[in-house]
């Protein structure tokens, strides 16, 4: 097999600090990131790994339980262990926002509004910079590839933003419209990140269980003389998409 003769090219170091499942564990490792184990393929099976590399049946298990762990293989119970489909990545919490992170995929996002745009005190939780002052709120469901993704809370400055409560924010890039609109770029910001669970209503929208932990993000953007222009919090869904995030960039979405 093309595979096995792969995984034949490398050899375990029995003089390496290096455990040998950990060896064992790089070796499969680079076999499935370089596409020599493609999605849903059997990877070899652990008698045949064992004899291939005078390795007990033990150390293969720990190589393989690595790789379980990372998420890059899974157990099928009387079929073997095969790789799991690899989940795109997202890069979402770069300034560039959520827009450009889905196109740079080939993907169309979707947004469609849950809140139309509305100017009042924020009563949110001390986290949020709005807290107990007016800012224009609105939340926007995300969806991408095969169904929704995120949800995406707002909150905006009522003296930088004046007016937004008249423009169309269906489906259109915030980031953009910052830009065009209001002539303004971001000049950096800060990111906190923790798991939540969702309200029922919000779950139901996202697609998850009311128990099924999402990744929180809260997102303070700052623009020249103003800090904490925008505020958003973000809800995401990890079973489609992983997440990963770029320090730079030019816009908020």
């Amino acid at each position: 097999m093309v595979i096995d003769n792969f995984l034949e090219l490398f050899m375990l170091n029995s003089q390496s600090p290096v455990p040998l499942y950990r060896q064992l564990a790089e070796i499969l490792t680079a076999a499935i990131e370089s596409g020599e184990f493609p999605s849903g393929t059997r990877i070899t099976p652990e008698t045949t790994l064992a004899a291939n590399y005078g390795i007990g049946r033990p150390t293969v298990r720990q190589a393989v339980e690595l790789l379980v762990n990372k998420g890059l293989v899974q157990r099928k119970r009387g079929s073997g262990t095969f790789v799991v489909e690899a989940q795109r990545k997202v890069d979402l919490f770069s300034l560039a926002g959520t827009s450009s992170a889905f196109e740079r995929l080939g993907i169309k996002a979707q947004k469609k509004m849950l809140d139309p745009v509305s100017l009042a005190v924020v009563n949110d939780k001390p986290d949020n910079p709005f807290q107990g002052l007016e800012a224009y709120q609105f939340s926007r469901l995300v969806l991408a590839g095969e169904g929704p993704v995120l949800i995406e809370d707002f909150f905006l400055h009522k003296a930088l933003f004046s007016g937004i409560e008249t423009l169309v924010l269906e489906d259109v890039s915030l980031a953009r419209m910052v830009e065009d609109r209001f002539y303004l770029k971001p000049v950096n910001g800060r990111q906190t990140f923790k798991i939540a669970t969702l309200s029922p209503p919000r779950a139901a929208l996202l697609g998850v269980g009311e128990k099924t932990p999402v990744l929180e993000v809260g997102r303070s953007i700052h623009f020249p003389g103003v800090k904490n222009g925008i505020y958003s919090k973000l809800f995401c869904s990890t079973d489609k998409f992983s997440f990963s995030q770029t320090l730079g960039g030019h816009s908020n979405d």
